[in-house]
């Protein structure tokens, strides 16, 4: 039996019935009900619905066996995988409208003194690393760490999250991480994005990850001595597998062979992301990565510019709002006649498709060029969309879909993924 029909036979008992008299106090089909409670066959979401509805059972119980139908229904590996997903886009429509890490503080720690540079369990490795970025953030002018922490673990941003608004000081962050190279530890990879993304949208930290493919798995951690290590101006703490425990070096000739050999390891790495410093260079970094695309599906808060308008009209509203991007509308006109020949699947937001209508602000590049859309510009632009929408093309996600505004990302069929925001 899979964990949807235990949990299902489960709260059948609970609330005392049978099949065979559920099925006849709620006219549901008795074959179909025995066969789900059995884990023999899998019905329609509307039959499970119809379950839980009879039962009278609480939202929380609800909830619980609507999760375990998905999983039963796409498979736990897919089922793990579409949630860390989604958590990871709830966590930055959160950071969004916290404009990054909250700015409050409630507790000031004064001056840490070290006791010991060497810690025997997790809590006293916590506060070897307080110590840590306590007294490199407070120290130093432009304060810089490198480390290779795991990317799925939750300690340095949680400490981040907490210190940085503190000192009112911004960081440079360089982390190495690795992804697994094994298609059934997929799970592993986005758990690592699912953390380390928002860093690099977060306010006072200037994050740049590189990364590498290995077949190296958690259960192989255990047989590896101290493989952690946070590197500052002044210190290296070596972390034990499990960060239970740690060990501090303050000798400048053991920092200075850390500091070499990390930058060695960089060398061998390759940086997850590229960052732009204005529009045109982002454009030119965009339109290198594009010749050879066929099939494209994009996610955004509002519908795509190319939707919205033709090239004409966007190029006499850049003209007429922002016309220092004017020198740029050729280059992006040959981008948008590319798009044009491209077999695309686009999927926005009910959410951010109602701040354009009530608000005129989209989420494309014109919000960069244009903040905002008039009332008449937004009727023409919705009249433009409904002539030309596509029900194989375009898609709009319910408002159950968590997205932030100023996010936009591509899924390549060659498997390149690219991101753009404005979180910052």
């Amino acid at each position: 039996m899979s964990k949807f029909s235990e949990k299902c036979k489960e709260l059948l008992t609970e609330n005392g019935y049978n099949v065979y008299r559920l099925s006849q106090a709620a006219s549901l089909e008795r074959t179909t009900l025995q066969r789900m409670v059995t884990g023999k066959r899998l019905p329609g979401p509307e039959f499970v619905e119809q379950f839980c509805q009879a039962l009278r059972i609480s939202l929380p119980e609800k909830k619980e066996i609507m999760d375990l139908y998905k999983m039963e229904a796409i498979g736990e590996t897919a089922y793990r995988n579409q949630t860390t997903i989604l958590h990871l886009f709830e966590k930055l429509s959160t950071l969004e409208k916290n404009k990054g890490f909250n700015k409050r503080s409630i507790v000031d720690y004064g001056e840490m003194k070290l006791i010991s540079p060497i810690s025997n369990d997790k809590y006293e490795t916590e506060l070897l690393l307080q110590y840590v970025l306590r007294k490199t953030i407070q120290e130093q002018e432009s304060p810089e760490l490198y480390t290779n922490l795991p990317g799925t673990d939750t300690l340095l941003p949680h400490y981040l999250n907490l210190m940085i608004p503190q000192y009112g000081k911004a960081i440079l962050i360089k982390h190495l991480i690795h992804f697994q190279t094994n298609a059934s530890y997929a799970y592993e990879n986005l758990e690592t994005l699912h953390q380390i993304i928002p860093l690099c949208f977060s306010a006072g930290i200037n994050y740049i990850p590189f990364y590498y493919y290995s077949k190296l798995s958690r259960n192989d951690r255990p047989n590896l001595l101290y493989p952690f290590y946070i590197i500052t101006e002044k210190y290296v703490l070596q972390l034990a597998s499990d960060l239970s425990k740690g060990i501090l070096h303050s000798d400048p000739a053991i920092l200075q062979e850390y500091t070499k050999e990390f930058q060695n390891c960089l060398e061998h790495s390759s940086p997850l992301l590229q960052q732009s410093k204005d529009l045109n260079e982002a454009l030119q970094l965009y339109m290198t990565s594009f010749d050879t695309i066929q099939d494209l599906t994009s996610l955004d808060a509002t519908p795509c510019d190319s939707d919205f308008m033709d090239n004409e009209y966007f190029f006499d509203r850049v003209k007429e709002h922002s016309p220092k991007y004017a020198p740029l509308t050729k280059a992006y006109g040959t981008f948008l006649n590319v798009l044009k020949q491209v077999n695309r699947k686009d999927f926005f937001t009910i959410s951010g498709f109602q701040k354009y209508c009530e608000s005129g602000i989209s989420s494309g590049t014109s919000s960069i060029v244009i903040p905002q859309f008039s009332p008449e510009e937004r009727i023409t632009s919705l009249k433009y969309f409904l002539e030309h929408f596509s029900n194989e093309k375009d898609h709009m996600l319910n408002s159950t879909f968590s997205y932030p505004d100023s996010l936009y990302i591509e899924l390549r069929k060659h498997r390149c993924t690219r991101g753009t925001n404005k979180i910052k």
